[in-house]
């Protein structure tokens, strides 16, 4: 069995993407793929439009460090 390098490589990325990010795979395969598989591009644009409300009652997930979830803060915009 054949292991193709590339996809190899863009798995890696979507699953470090997940990690740092807390996205599901397909969202990062979808991001990463729009930014021509550029991690900081996709990320940036991740946090981008995480930043844009779509409702008007959200959550706000505090993290530490290690991007452990820390508190959930209701809040209001």
């Amino acid at each position: 069995m054949s292991v193709n390098t590339e996809e190899l490589r863009h798995q890696v990325m979507i699953n470090q993407f997940v990690l740092t990010a807390g996205c599901a795979a397909d969202q990062a395969q979808q991001l990463l793929q729009a930014a021509h598989w550029q991690f900081e591009t996709a990320l940036s644009t991740f946090f981008q439009e995480a930043n844009i409300p779509n409702s008007h009652h959200h959550h706000q997930m505090l993290y530490d460090v290690s991007f452990r979830k820390v508190e959930n803060i209701p809040y209001v915009i």
